[in-house]
């Protein structure tokens, strides 16, 4: 039976297979990318997409100089006004069914700029809204509480991003190599840090189950894997979580922090690392449910140590992980009252279209 830890197990060996077929994965996108020159990169998607997508914008700027922006489908879809044809557009829907980011392709096809839709369903109704319809290439996943697309959602556009920037000559066939083995060596991390993140949450389980309000921090890249962790903790176990950038924490939201809060910081090696640590020792003024994962070695069982020395970039690929099981440890503990309601909301209000019958996954 598929179970949610058994699609996280297999996340890894996903996105080895993802980057040793790269070029037939990403090429049809790199086509249509070096065609023209685009002046800004725009991502549309919706829940966990929408974060997957967040998880590799920094990079994809970073590589291909270009603006990259990430926009949830129906702020698209209802107020984008600008419509530049140097704008490149990506639409991502694990589903392929979700009305909102099909309109919101839909429209920025309407006003002619070039879209792609990434999906797991290729045969979804999706295709019908786009330019190009392909797969990110996250294999099968039936589990709504999503964790593999995730983390090959922010692998695929990170691929896009090596090869277009190779194909235009942004970067050089030995960075490239270089950026390829980085990301085979975040893939063995992911291994290690699946069998961590149980021990880590084994070792604080009382206070990881007992949650009941969760605030998660993170900064660059990794301000994604706040948002990602808060929505799964928030839609597995019905505890409320909010994502907050690093320094925002202190703008307001840390006075609401008590004794009963949870605090989860995510640190890299990003320049801010230093802060990262202060910041976990600060908070326990506040409360003492305060976590910290980071690649330091810090004697606390509250400390999640991933041993790495990776670009921050790309540690967003593991360091989503511990949020992940913890999801899919509290999700075993819970169950949902309003499950059935919830689904009759989300039937009235069709934020998916039905499907089609060839489809696959979700």
């Amino acid at each position: 039976m598929e179970t949610m830890m058994g699609y996280i197990e297999e996340s890894a060996a996903q996105c080895r297979r993802n980057i040793e077929q790269v070029s037939q994965l990403v090429q049809p996108a790199v086509d249509l990318y070096t065609k023209k020159e685009y002046n800004r990169i725009l991502i549309i998607a919706s829940g966990s997409s929408y974060n997957g997508s967040c998880l590799a914008k920094y990079f994809v700027e970073k590589i291909l100089k270009v603006r990259t922006e990430v926009v949830t489908s129906f702020t698209f879809h209802q107020y984008e006004t600008i419509f530049d044809g140097k704008t490149f557009v990506f639409g991502a829907g694990q589903s392929g069914r979700s009305t909102n980011t099909n309109d919101a392709l839909q429209k920025a096809r309407d006003h002619g700029l070039t879209t792609i839709g990434l999906t797991g369903n290729v045969e979804s109704v999706m295709k019908k809204h786009c330019d190009l319809c392909l797969n990110w290439g996250m294999g099968i996943e039936k589990i709504g509480f999503v964790t593999k697309g995730v983390v090959t959602l922010g692998l695929y556009y990170m691929l896009f991003a090596i090869e277009a920037g190779k194909a235009k000559g942004l970067i050089s066939a030995e960075e490239a190599a270089g950026y390829y083995e980085q990301l085979k060596l975040a893939c063995d991390t992911m291994d290690q840090t699946v069998e961590k993140a149980k021990l880590w949450y084994a070792a604080n389980e009382e206070e990881l189950t007992d949650l009941k309000r969760v605030q998660i921090l993170g900064y660059g890249p990794n301000h994604a894997v706040a948002l990602e962790g808060a929505l799964k903790i928030a839609e597995t176990t019905g505890h409320a979580a909010t994502a907050y950038e690093m320094e925002e924490f202190l703008h307001g939201p840390s006075i609401e922090t008590d004794a009963d809060r949870t605090v989860i910081i995510v640190d890299s090696l990003g320049q801010p690392s230093d802060r990262a640590v202060k910041m976990y020792e600060s908070v326990h003024e506040l409360t003492s449910r305060v976590y910290l994962i980071t690649n330091r070695k810090i004697d606390d069982p509250k400390v999640l140590t991933i041993d790495h020395h990776l670009n921050e970039h790309f540690s967003v690929l593991f360091n989503v992980i511990p949020f992940q099981v913890i999801s899919a440890m509290g999700r075993d503990k819970w169950v949902n009252p309003l499950d059935e309601a919830r689904k009759r909301m989300n039937d009235i209000m069709g934020s998916k279209a039905p499907k089609t019958g060839n489809e696959v996954g979700l």
